[in-house]
């Protein structure tokens, strides 16, 4: 070992090269023990036959449905995705024309859409609750309703999921599947397949759509009538103008365009109303129709026991 670093530390030497053109530089050959470096040129030995370098591995999101790999590629998303798709699904014309193929085809997630389904969940069930306390004020029997969960679970998850899959389908049938170009001199048919959106696109749209509605359930507790249906008009034309915007180009390529928006418009407005006079709308209260059997009967018997006293005289 001794030896060695005196030979690394002394001075040598070396032989000059060229020496017969009359050039005076010396070359030093400086071989590390312990790297090699390869020219570009020269293959690896750690690359593959195909040309793809075995010491790095890439990510993919393929692999098994029941490993955890495969459900990363629904949440790889952060905090400023699901911000700005939440605020593109309440604001209308703020989403650009491609936002659907450029934004949410190429990396639809289902990170927000599952946050915001049981936030809303918990949400109508709380202010439901709210709500009936409020309409029965005085009431020392009132008890919290925990069923509400359950219906309002019910009723969003079931609105999420085969709303958005009943559009796919009906996109999948009714898209055009053949375009015709004709040209002036010869007659031929040239078959384009229509890109329409994926089902997890479908989910995913319809899932930021719902965010609305967890300001809107909150102040739907107010126990004015008039004010509770202003919600229902403003949430839902917010939220589905927005949603139209995001879908109208995969809907324009559909053969019933106009039967779709109304079905989207009318089954968004529906799920507003729905939650609004189910779990917040204080009913009307029948006190005269209540009060009406009471009296017929008290006017009966008043009747009869003249009839009977009249008889017995």
């Amino acid at each position: 070992m001794d030896g060695t670093l005196e030979d690394l530390l002394s001075f040598k030497e070396f032989p000059l090269m060229n020496e017969a053109s009359g050039s005076g530089s010396a070359q030093i050959n400086i071989n590390s023990p312990q790297r090699s470096f390869l020219s570009p040129d020269e293959p690896s030995s750690s690359a593959d036959q195909d040309g793809s370098p075995t010491g790095t591995t890439t990510a993919k999101p393929g692999g098994s449905i029941f490993s955890l790999e495969y459900y990363q590629q629904f949440f790889n998303v952060d905090t400023m995705i699901v911000v700005d798709r939440i605020a593109t699904s309440m604001i209308p014309k703020r989403a650009p024309v491609n936002y659907l193929k450029l934004n949410i085809a190429t990396n639809p997630d289902l990170y927000g859409p599952i946050w915001i389904v049981l936030t809303l969940i918990f949400t109508i069930a709380i202010s439901g609750n709210m709500a009936s306390y409020l309409q029965n004020t005085g009431n020392h029997q009132w008890r919290y309703n925990f069923h509400l969960v359950s219906y309002s679970a019910t009723a969003i998850i079931t609105y999420a999921l085969l709303v958005p899959a009943a559009l796919w389908a009906f996109l999948q049938w009714s898209v055009r599947g053949t375009e015709l170009n004709m040209e002036e001199d010869e007659e031929e048919q040239v078959e384009i397949e229509p890109t329409t959106p994926s089902l997890l696109s479908l989910v995913c749209v319809y899932g930021y759509s719902l965010a609305i509605y967890i300001p809107v359930s909150v102040l739907w507790t107010i126990q004015v009538s008039l004010f509770q249906w202003l919600l229902v008009i403003t949430g839902a034309f917010l939220s589905g103008f927005a949603l139209l915007t995001i879908l109208m180009p995969a809907v324009r390529k559909s053969r019933y365009s106009i039967l779709i928006v109304l079905a989207i418009e009318l089954a968004h407005f529906a799920l507003a109303a729905g939650f609004m006079l189910y779990f917040f709308h204080a009913p009307d209260v029948e006190t005269p129709a209540e009060v009406a059997p009471s009296l017929h009967k008290v006017t009966t018997s008043v009747v009869v026991n003249a009839t009977m006293h009249s008889k017995s005289a």
